[in-house]
């Protein structure tokens, strides 16, 4: 962890200024710590009301706000537009990540007709196959295997033991985490004869700039024609996105969600954790599916979907959860209605 007064911490971050404080140069922060209850020689933030008032009571030195929440508190303040967004450069500065020097580890392998760009890493016991492009500024950790022919852009980290296959095409600043697998097979077979016979799969994957993977999350590439990534997508772990599957830019898939092949996903979409997205579907862009949903049929307007079968929009799962909840007491209800007619002498027809 590093140190730094209020004054040293403002002057790194562009438009930060310092409210509440008498003399920036003797507060001190060394760590970052949630708001409530806070801890001495801390920087919490608030960006949002809710928590206006565990904020009046913060034990931290620092809190990092906008200029209108910066007002109702006495503690020192750092003011900045966006708190939540500065929080990941106050992040970095106080918690440096680590720096990999520009190595090839002595236990790693480079095929001869391989190319590595610029200030590049390549861990111990990794691998860069015949005829693949590592751009410049790239890190490879422990065990990663890059396949033949694959290019990865520059700026790119790839966690330990993560497996780049033949051909595939990775854009620039790609993140990934431990145990992720690129352009593996995708999951097509053919029933005859007795057996599963394998189709071979011949197209490869292409993963935009900006994209990140959580751990053990798994990219098919396509049959005939490439599974596409967009530009910003963001994947929680274990996700597994099926061969052919086109996504937009910026779509947003939290973990353990499949999607299955020749699906089609728009820009800025949100899938929740736990979805299950049949195939040869399109979902529209700005489409929000919650978490645990089952979308079986195309979703062709923007909406917030959730359900266990056919895709619903909010509302209509609501109707949905009121008639089952109805159904399930009906045997209840007619029990009560025909002890009602029993007292009321009433014989009415079955």
């Amino acid at each position: 962890m590093a140190r730094y007064t209020l004054e040293e911490l403002a002057s790194k971050i562009s438009g930060a200024k310092i409210e509440n404080c008498a003399d920036p140069k003797k507060v001190q922060v060394e760590s970052v710590s949630p708001v409530n209850p806070g801890v001495t020689n801390s920087i919490s933030f608030l960006a949002n009301k809710k928590m206006l008032n565990e904020a009046k009571k913060t034990a931290s030195s620092i809190v990092m706000t906008t200029s209108e929440f910066a007002k109702e508190l006495e503690v020192p303040c750092l003011v900045v537009d966006k708190p939540d967004l500065i929080l990941a450069q106050v992040l970095d500065l106080i918690y440096p990540p680590h720096t990999f020097e520009n190595k090839v580890e002595a236990n790693a392998f480079v095929h001869p007709k391989a190319k590595i760009g610029k200030n590049c890493y390549v861990g111990n016991f990794a691998s860069v196959a015949e005829d693949a492009e590592i751009g410049d500024n790239v890190i490879l950790e422990d065990g990663v295997r890059i396949g033949r022919g694959a290019k990865v852009g520059e700026g790119s980290h790839i966690g330990p033991n993560n497996v780049i296959h033949h051909g595939v095409i990775i854009g620039k600043r790609f993140r990934s985490f431990g145990n992720c697998t690129v352009g593996g097979d995708g999951f097509r077979f053919v029933f005859a004869n007795g057996k599963h016979n394998k189709i071979p799969q011949v197209g490869t994957v292409i993963v935009g700039d900006d994209v990140e993977m959580g751990s053990n999350s798994a990219i098919d590439r396509g049959g005939l024609e490439n599974t596409i990534i967009g530009d910003g997508c963001k994947f929680d772990n274990l996700v597994h996105i099926g061969h052919n599957c086109v996504l937009g830019k910026n779509v947003v898939i939290a973990g353990y969600t499949g999607v299955a092949g020749s699906t089609t996903i728009g820009d800025n979409c949100t899938i929740g954790g736990g979805c299950g997205i049949a195939d040869h579907l399109s979902i529209a862009s700005g489409t929000i599916v919650g978490g645990g949903t089952s979308v079986r049929n195309t979703l062709s307007k923007p909406d917030i979907y959730v359900g266990w079968d056919y895709g619903l929009t909010f509302p209509e799962f609501q109707k949905l959860r009121v008639n089952i909840k109805n159904v399930v007491n009906f045997q209840k209800w007619a029990r009560r209605i025909k002890a009602i007619e029993s007292k009321l002498g009433l014989n009415a027809e079955e």
